[in-house]
């Protein structure tokens, strides 16, 4: 299903007499092939019901878009993604906003700034590390998927892109002091309900940068100095990613963790053994805790959307693979479980059509290779294009001769 919207999120900015910029309702970004309308939008302060997008004709500025490039490449390094997002240099803006467009193929994700009052906010608020926390806080709403459920600002929105401003702020050189000081020009009370106040916001930047200082629980395979601890950790998860057997897979993950309490990773897989279980509590559980110390790894929100799609949770599932095929774009698995959602939701062109680019990457499992092409089988068949799911099977079953699920579907046909 291709919506044709749009969605942002934006960080609008109060003057240092504390008043919002009152602007004009303009008309929306038009790109040549995109003609989308707006699916929602959300401000720092004010209303959120008339913003818009502002029309990006005639005002662009190639030097802007190349600094602010600059800006974004420098934290994407940090979380090891490349700059894939494009600019937009807007005049008289007073603005700093992250935009999604869904287009024929995907998502295109934008950032939409003004240079000039950005730097000149930065002069007035004296911290060097204005610029870099906003630009930090709208690339947050980005990489935690809030443009993707086509909801609006919420507070707990807002906490999270802070949180990942100040994971940013730390890892760049920013002291806890002058990173949760971003937000130094709000009062303490002021502000729409879609934002949480001034100190909720103070504590959010401090959490995500304490959680890049390492000084709590958010310590990682990859931040964990003892060299022996990590590859003793690193094998026992990896052991216990090939046997089938849940007791010892659980000891083996236990083991990992008794070396690096953190690995988030081997939480993670602990929750795909209790999902294997039917346990979908505490699969959840482990999941969930994965996710919050490791936000940017596509594995780990796949693995969350196979939990929640057993607790028929599809629309928050589709978020989280959306999120992490975005993270890692050549994710077979991801466009994989996406198409088995869509299966599930008799959407089944669309799992047909996701199922194709799942093989186009050429997982090299040979069972992997063999469920994705029955999946893909199933939704040629109930499309009644009995000839292609035939073929679909046929493949899968040179592949994987005993496949379960196979016999299963044939079963049931006959």
């Amino acid at each position: 299903m291709i919506f044709k919207t749009i969605t942002s999120c934006s960080l609008l900015l109060l003057s240092l007499a504390g008043t919002t910029q009152n602007k004009p309702l303009v008309k929306p970004i038009v790109q040549k092939d995109l003609r989308h309308t707006i699916s929602f939008a959300c401000n720092f302060f004010g209303s959120t019901a008339d913003y818009q997008p502002v029309s990006a004709a005639s005002v662009t500025d190639e030097h802007a878009e190349k600094w602010m490039s600059d800006l974004v490449s420098r934290i994407t390094s940090v979380v090891g993604l490349r700059n894939r997002f494009r600019l937009v240099a807007l005049q008289n803006f007073n603005n700093c906003a992250a935009v999604c467009f869904n287009n024929e193929t995907g998502q295109d994700r934008f950032i939409q700034f003004d240079r000039q009052f950005l730097e000149n906010f930065q002069k007035k608020t004296n911290n060097k590390w204005f610029v870099t926390g906003v630009l930090a806080h709208e690339l947050g709403h980005h990489f935690n998927g809030h443009s993707l459920d086509g909801i609006g600002s919420r507070p707990d929105k807002e906490i999270e892109a802070d949180e990942f401003a100040g994971f940013i702020m730390q890892k760049l050189g920013a002291k806890e002091n002058e990173a949760a000081s971003i937000f130094s020009f709000l009062n303490e009370t002021d502000g729409p309900p879609t934002h949480p106040v001034k100190s909720k916001r103070y504590a959010a930047v401090s959490r995500g940068w304490n959680s890049a200082a390492g000084n709590n629980i958010w310590v990682s395979l990859l931040l964990e100095n003892d060299a022996d601890k990590k590859e003793i950790a690193y094998e026992a998860l990896m052991a216990a990613r090939n046997t089938n057997n849940s007791d010892e897979k659980l000891a083996l993950i236990n083991k990992a963790l008794n070396k690096v309490p953190g690995y988030a990773e081997a939480i993670s897989e602990k929750g795909l053994v209790y999902l294997q279980l039917q346990q979908y509590q505490q699969a959840e559980q482990y999941c969930s805790e994965a996710l919050i110390l490791e936000p940017y790894i596509g594995i780990l929100r796949l693995n969350l959307a196979k939990v929640l799609m057993k607790r028929q949770q599809y629309d928050s599932a589709l978020s989280l693979i959306q999120d992490a095929i975005y993270l890692r774009p050549v994710f077979p698995e991801a466009y994989h479980q996406r198409a088995l959602l869509f299966l599930g939701k008799k959407s089944y062109a669309l799992a047909a059509n996701d199922c194709g680019i799942s093989l186009l990457m050429n997982p090299d499992n040979a069972a992997i290779r063999a469920d994705i092409l029955i999946t893909k089988g199933i939704a040629h068949s109930e499309l009644k294009q009995e000839d292609t799911a035939a073929a679909c099977f046929d493949e899968a079953e040179k592949l994987d001769p005993y496949n379960k699920r196979l016999a299963a579907y044939r079963s049931a046909k006959r």
